[in-house]
C-alpha cells in the first residue's frame, strides 16, 4: 500500500526508530537490573562459584578482591570481611552469647 508523497516510507520509518529505542531501552533496563546485582553480590561476605563468575565477568578487576576457599568452593569478599567482626562473633559464641 502506498501513500501519497511516501507517507508509508517514512510511517514504516518510524516504526523501525521506535523498534530500536525501544530494544536500547530494554538493553539499558538489562544493564541496570546486572549493576544492581553485582552491587548486591559486591557487599555480601561469601559468594557462591556462581555469584563470583557474574561478578569476574562484569568486573575482573573488582573480583581479584574475592578470595577463593578451595576447601569449600565459597569465595570470600575481601572488601567486606572483617576479622574483628568474627572475632566477636566467635566470642559470642563461646560466651554462649
Amino acid at each position: 500500500m502506498k501513500e501519497k508523497g511516501g507517507i508509508v516510507i517514512l510511517s514504516s520509518y518510524i516504526h523501525v526508530i521506535m523498534i530500536k529505542v525501544m530494544m536500547n531501552q530494554e538493553e539499558i533496563y538489562q544493564a541496570e537490573q546486572e549493576l544492581a546485582r553485582f552491587n548486591e553480590l559486591m557487599s555480601q561476605e561469601i559468594l557462591s562459584q556462581e555469584e563470583y563468575e557474574f561478578c569476574k565477568a562484569w568486573d575482573a578487576e573488582e573480583a581479584k578482591n574475592l578470595f577463593h576457599n578451595f576447601w569449600n568452593n565459597t569465595y570470600l569478599n575481601l572488601n567486606v570481611y572483617s576479622e574483628v567482626e568474627k572475632e566477636k562473633h566467635d566470642l559470642r559464641k563461646e560466651m554462649g552469647i
